[in-house]
């Protein structure tokens, strides 16, 4: 910001000469080039407000709260951001909440019977000068039981709740899946369900809904490459319990906790994976894995 500042100083100076005429202007600066500098910092300054959002409360510094579009049909979503604590002591975020949601929960990655499942978390330690990412695949705030459908370029406001410091109201930006940090993991909102160990390696993420029983989407299959990193993010609109065959991973669905099987597709070949609901069994969706 500070080069912002003094970009500004120079633009305001040269406009403030006091002998300034058209015909002297290529002594100091082109008229085009002026105008160019003054666009250029109205731009830089728009973007640095749009995609660079800080918010402070005490000694703990909030960064680009965001969460992502989805369809008008998903009944959760989940923000992202990151909290740095600035200050001696330890603090911890205990909660938020927002409008926009029914509820509202802080959520995480616990390792259980030997999987890695999302679960509700009473708070999230904020250590002395370090930095905690709210991310996909970690730390993320549930929105349960979305009022309004999270479209791109939405915005809504957030309260977090700390321990120590005092309350911290920002405004969360929805963006699409790409939009917000390249280096990051890409998540999606589900918290749930059995994961399996990952490795490296190229990673293929989808999100998946079922309503009334069904998938909604036209393609019915899920077409990989034998190594790839799979993540299969699940939201349902009523409970279910979820199968993929030849791959033996079961997972369990609700409205109000989404679920995510990952896995390595090590075995070529066509799997399905199948609804064990109330309503009894269905194949949902086909896993196409083909052989590299």
């Amino acid at each position: 910001m500070g080069s912002l500042i003094e970009l500004s100083a120079i633009v305001g100076r040269v406009l403030a000469a006091r002998h300034f005429k058209l015909a002297t202007v290529e002594s100091c600066l082109s008229l085009k080039l002026l105008r160019y500098l003054a666009g250029l910092l109205i731009f830089l300054l728009a973007t640095t407000v749009t995609f660079a959002q800080h918010y402070e409360a005490g000694q703990i510094h909030i960064l680009s709260p965001w969460a992502r579009a989805l369809p008008p049909t998903s009944p959760n979503g989940a923000v992202y951001l990151t909290l740095t604590n600035h200050g001696a002591h330890p603090d911890k975020l205990l909660g938020a909440s927002a409008d926009i949601a029914e509820h509202v929960e802080v959520h995480s990655h616990i390792l259980e019977d030997g999987m890695m499942k999302m679960r509700r978390v009473e708070s999230v330690d904020l250590p002395p000068h370090k930095e905690v990412l709210f991310a996909p695949s970690g730390h993320h705030i549930m929105l349960i039981g979305l009022k309004q459908p999270l479209a791109a370029g939405d915005r809504f406001s957030l309260l977090l709740t700390f321990e120590q410091t005092e309350q911290a109201l920002v405004e969360v930006v929805v963006q699409m899946a790409d939009t917000q940090g390249a280096g990051q993991t890409h998540h999606k909102h589900d918290q749930t369900g059995s994961v399996a160990a990952n490795d490296p390696g190229p990673v293929k993420r989808f999100e998946l809904y079922i309503q009334h029983g069904k998938i909604l989407t036209d393609e019915r299959t899920i077409r990989v490459s034998q190594g790839d990193q799979v993540e299969l993010y699940w939201s349902s609109d009523k409970p279910d319990v979820l199968h993929l065959h030849g791959y033996d991973i079961h997972t369990k669905v609700t409205p109000h906790v989404p679920a995510v099987m990952k896995f390595k597709a090590f075995a070529s070949g066509r799997f399905s994976v199948k609804s064990h609901g109330e309503s009894g069994h269905a194949s949902l969706i086909y896993l196409e894995v083909h052989p590299k």
